[in-house]
């Protein structure tokens, strides 16, 4: 016969398995585990709800939208009370008012949070806020069986305290705790709750997204040629194996890097549609999240066809590879053939002398360094990151100046948040 209660998810889940006639439930919003539980039992035939129908109650984190859409779905009888503030849930002959938690905080209760109804408040509950659903069981509400069962039932609660006393659930402040508390509260302030309403409500509309496509730039990347290696001291020498060593050569018009170069404007195509780039923030673009679902998706199907796309490269890059050692040691035979090294100038045949650049040759084309095309075509990755915004976000006027350029907040939020920042700075 206790009073106050600790209920968890699993434990209203527990409390629903019971019912047999009657289920009724008060709520701000409805989450999806409470709706789980609903459906998964079956109940819609015995179960009444009433939310607050509004779009604070499920930003404040009071409920999902998914929960709702799968009772619907699901043929449960739903009502509205408007700024419902009062929660309870009754099943069969045992009711409780509930005190819930915003999820934005925490998942499940950390203390007390349910009181023990009586017969006559759940009865007065019901006719309160399920009047088209009363039936005859509920039909003699105060009629002398009515108070008779409350009277009992208040008897064995007393009886019951009496004999065992009260739960011990208050205690003394600790006031060396709550010292620490002032302290970190002083140390970083609380942001005041209209501003971080203000801040919930657009971060609730807006994200922060970077989306990196890395290893991508395949045909520009260089091979390195130690300076060791270079025979003799020529600056034409240098510059022609500096514009000769492109680490793939003639790739370009192959059909399977050109699905390369078409796979990567589709990544440019996904920035454009979905995205937002904020240049004071380098990197950083704005997806709103009324898009992000679609560019998650989009995003999804990008991910799968790049496993495709660098898969079919490993071949061509191994042919680009040896094009470019071929290219190299050609232009490396035309320039000694002209500019001949000093190893070779004492050889009297010629047939020695071409052994002796063909040697030169090896070991200039041996020392440049290619990177493995395994560990290339493993570098292509394509990855988003996503970050909300914060409070530093909403101080800096130079991110205000380019919200407002590109049309993601209009004036008149911007001189809101500045004023709440202003009131908010003159209040510390």
């Amino acid at each position: 016969m206790k009073l106050i209660y600790t209920l968890s998810s699993q434990d209203i889940h527990n409390l629903i398995r019971t019912a047999n006639k009657r289920i009724y439930i008060s709520l701000p919003s409805i989450d999806e585990k409470l709706a789980d539980s609903l459906v998964n039992l079956g109940v819609s035939n015995i179960t009444q709800l009433v939310i607050d129908n509004s779009e604070e109650s499920i930003r404040n984190g009071f409920g999902e939208q998914s929960g709702i859409d799968r009772l619907m779905a699901s043929n449960f009888a739903i009502h509205q009370s408007d700024g419902n503030m009062i929660s309870f849930i009754i099943v069969d002959q045992n009711g409780f008012f509930i005190f819930p938690q915003s999820k934005i905080f925490q998942d499940e209760p950390q203390g007390p949070n349910a009181y023990k109804l009586d017969p006559v408040t759940i009865q007065l509950l019901i006719q309160n806020y399920f009047k088209s659903e009363i039936s005859p069981y509920e039909s003699g509400l105060l009629d002398p069986e009515a108070v008779e069962t409350a009277n009992m039932y208040f008897e064995k609660v007393l009886q019951e305290i009496r004999q065992n006393g009260f739960d011990n659930i208050t205690f003394p402040l600790d006031k060396t705790k709550y010292e620490e508390i002032r302290q970190s509260l002083l140390a970083n302030p609380p942001l005041s709750p209209d501003l971080q309403r203000q801040i919930n409500t657009y971060t609730a509309k807006i994200q922060f997204v970077e989306l990196k496509f890395k290893g991508g730039n395949l045909e520009n990347r260089i091979a390195q040629l130690p300076k060791k290696a270079i025979p003799i001291n020529s600056e034409e020498l240098r510059n022609l194996l500096l514009t000769r060593i492109k680490m793939f050569h003639d790739i370009s018009d192959h059909p399977e890097y050109k699905s390369f170069q078409s796979f990567k404007e589709k990544i440019d195509t996904l920035r454009l549609q979905y995205l937002i780039p904020i240049t004071c923030r380098p990197g950083k673009n704005i997806v709103k999240m009324e898009d992000k679902i679609a560019f998650l998706e989009e995003l999804k199907s990008l991910k799968t066809e790049s496993k495709v796309v660098t898969s079919s490269l490993t071949s061509l890059l191994d042919i680009g590879q040896l094009n470019t050692k071929d290219l190299l040691r050609k232009e490396l035979q035309a320039f000694f053939k002209i500019n001949e090294p000093s190893e070779v100038k004492n050889f009297q045949t010629k047939d020695y002398k071409e052994k002796k650049i063909n040697d030169i040759i090896d070991k200039i084309v041996a020392s440049a360094k290619f990177s493995p095309i395994d560990q290339l075509i493993k570098r292509i990755t394509l990855e988003e990151h996503f970050y909300d915004l914060t409070w530093n976000d909403f101080k800096d006027e130079e991110l205000h100046h380019e919200f407002l350029e590109k049309g993601i907040m209009g004036k008149d939020e911007i001189e809101s948040i500045v004023s709440q920042k202003k009131a908010y700075e003159v209040k510390k």
